[in-house]
C-alpha cells in the first residue's frame, strides 16, 4: 500500500515525503489494516500458480533421481 500511494501521488503536489512518512500517515489517518487492502486479490492470483509450480518442480526432481526437498 505504501509503494502504491507513493507512486500514485501527483508530482506537483507531494502528499508524502518518503516511505516512512507515508506509512505513518496511512496508519494514523486510516488505521493499520489499510496496509493490507488488496492483499486477497493479489494472493488469490499468485497462490495457485506458485503451488502448481512447486508441485511440478518436486515431480521433476523425482524424475531426475534427486531427493525431494
Amino acid at each position: 500500500m505504501v509503494r502504491t500511494r507513493l507512486m500514485n501521488q501527483p508530482a506537483d503536489a507531494k502528499i508524502y515525503n518518503n516511505a516512512v512518512d507515508c506509512f505513518v500517515k496511512i496508519c494514523k489517518n486510516e488505521g493499520p489494516l489499510t496496509l493490507w487492502r488488496g492483499f486477497m486479490p493479489i494472493w488469490s492470483r499468485f497462490a495457485p500458480t506458485t503451488t502448481i509450480q512447486l508441485v511440478i518442480f518436486e515431480q521433476l526432481r523425482g524424475l531426475m533421481g534427486m531427493k525431494s526437498m
